[in-house]
């Protein structure tokens, strides 16, 4: 068996890769695991890893963040297949599970094909990831549940900071990963009841807006609460700008650093005193506040990919399918990718209330679960209480 990762890391990915090889080890079917250095790169290039005997090493590994075999944004050129599908064959590799997001899972598709169209007994298994919670298929991705919970436990943390200063009117603008779909920045409004609530204007990369339109938004919503949080998506699109930290980024709609450049906008046109917080990778990483539910089901996921490929699945992906709330239960499903591989599954319009700025219900209910909401210990106590 081969296994890879790939994309940017989450702060479960590595729970994945120990489920899938721990599971591979324990079956007497598969004799040898290798692990591929970032992504499918690695086999292309001869970087390859015997996982056998690095069980302990792996289950370390799974209690950190980062992509323990390195991640790849390497996109298939022409030739690849064929080269993987020799390399393969060299091992007598018969099973590939490809640990990642949108691209992976395109990856695997295309392998798949390509092996069933040369009549190569080869099988290709997708174990999603993705902190943007936007692959079809799944009810959710594993790395989600827990960039969503640092990010609300973050907002609850910078709103007692913004409320304590309380000799001057601020701006707070928050730079939240995500990619082209909101349902990483609408958790930050998890829990919010009222529209003068922190944060109390928050964008989604699905909504554009003109420079003028931006700052007329900030200007009404400053002049209502005077302290003022906003959430800033790095893909958000404001009539053109571009921040200077993504001019060599190719990803698509990725506007990483906008929240720099608005900034300075708010400043120079408004006049108002203005922070700003990137946390960047920390969606990714702040494994101290990973999600239980996200650790269980990211391994779950790939020791059941392990499964599959067993029993002869091919050009699947492994899928998370909620069967209730409350108790929270999820079944783990074997997809076809056909339909769903490399689609970006947007924010459902019945989980955001953009005139209230806050989250529905329905979506309250769906990101409950996924956030450890039993153990979080939201911020009650603030100046206001005395």
């Amino acid at each position: 068996m081969l296994i890879a990762q790939s994309g940017g890391p989450t702060a479960v990915i590595n729970q994945s890769l120990y489920g899938a090889v721990s599971a591979a080890v324990a079956n007497p079917a598969i004799h040898h695991v290798y692990g591929s250095l970032n992504g499918v790169e690695g086999l292309l290039h001869e970087r390859m890893v015997l996982l056998d005997g690095e069980l302990g090493t792996l289950e370390k590994a799974a209690g950190q963040p980062g992509a323990l075999l390195g991640g790849s944004r390497y996109e298939l050129i022409e030739g690849d297949m064929e080269r993987i599908i020799r390399k393969m064959d060299e091992r007598d590799i018969r099973i590939f599970c490809y640990i990642g997001g949108n691209g992976s899972s395109r990856t695997v598709q295309a392998l798949h094909h390509y092996a069933q169209s040369i009549r190569k007994d080869m099988v290709f298994v997708h174990i999603p990831k993705t902190i943007d919670n936007d692959l079809f298929g799944t009810d959710h991705t594993p790395g989600y549940g827990s960039a969503a919970k640092f990010l609300i436990q973050s907002i609850q943390w910078i709103g007692a900071d913004m409320d304590s200063l309380g000799t001057y009117d601020q701006v707070e603008l928050i730079e939240v990963m995500g990619g082209n779909s909101g349902w990483l920045a609408a958790a930050s409004a998890f829990g919010k009841e009222r529209l003068d609530q922190f944060p109390q204007l928050i964008y989604l990369p699905e909504k554009t807006r003109t420079l003028d339109q931006f700052l007329q938004e900030i200007e009404s919503h400053y002049q209502k609460f005077k302290k003022l949080m906003v959430i800033v998506p790095d893909h958000f699109q404001v009539g053109g700008i571009r921040s200077a930290s993504s001019a060599n980024k190719k990803r698509k709609g990725y506007n990483g650093g906008i929240s720099h450049t608005l900034s300075s906008e708010i400043v120079d046109k408004l006049g108002y005193k203005t922070r700003l917080t990137n946390p960047g990778s920390l969606y990714r990483s702040a494994f101290g506040l990973a999600s239980q539910t996200d650790l269980q089901e990211a391994k779950l996921l790939g020791e059941r990919a392990v499964e599959a490929a067993l029993g002869g699945s091919s050009g699947v992906m492994m899928s998370l399918k909620r069967l209730q709330d409350d108790p929270y239960c999820c079944a783990v499903e074997a997809v076809l990718l056909n339909d769903i591989a490399g689609k970006e599954r947007t924010l459902p319009s019945s989980y955001w209330d953009d005139q209230a700025q806050m989250a529905t219900p329905a979506f309250q209910n769906y990101l409950r679960p996924l956030i450890d909401f039993d153990i979080m210990k939201p911020l009650t106590i603030s100046r206001k209480s005395f």
